[in-house]
């Protein structure tokens, strides 16, 4: 049952960072229908179930990264396919180009999610620190 709670947490941020993506890009712009978005948001999810490799410890963080972000390529690929049929997308150019934001897009997200993690890792050392130092200056 953890499981199912940890896939589902995984799947709705997921959809967050998706759905933050989605504003950022200016997607809202284009007049996509409900189930254009519906489906970039259950991508989105998707992406988010992708990032339980990063649970694995018998894998270092570079193949972790390696690995998800050939996955998400995979799913934003996919995506693509269905939400925009009308487009060549197999064209060289487009292809490149869609790769190249990709890539931008998935290091920004990256920076961002380890930025958010070393700061958060960092408040709770220094509060275990404090804690550690108010016991000490107790006794």
């Amino acid at each position: 049952m953890n499981l199912f709670w940890n896939l589902l947490k995984r799947f709705f941020l997921g959809m967050m960072f998706g759905s933050l993506i989605y504003v950022v890009t200016g997607l809202y712009s284009k007049s996509y229908v409900i189930s254009d978005r519906m489906v970039f948001l259950l991508a989105s999810g998707l992406i988010g179930l992708v990032s339980i490799v990063f649970k694995s410890e018998k894998i270092g963080f570079i193949f972790q990264l390696a690995i998800h972000g050939i996955l998400t390529y995979i799913i934003i690929i996919a995506l693509n396919l269905l939400i925009t049929p009308g487009v060549d997308f197999w064209n060289p150019y487009v292809f490149s180009v869609f790769t190249i934001e990709f890539i931008l897009i998935y290091a920004i997200t990256c920076t961002i999610s380890m930025v958010i993690f070393h700061r958060s890792t960092k408040e709770i050392n220094n509060e275990i620190m404090n804690r550690k130092k108010q016991k000490i200056n107790k006794k």
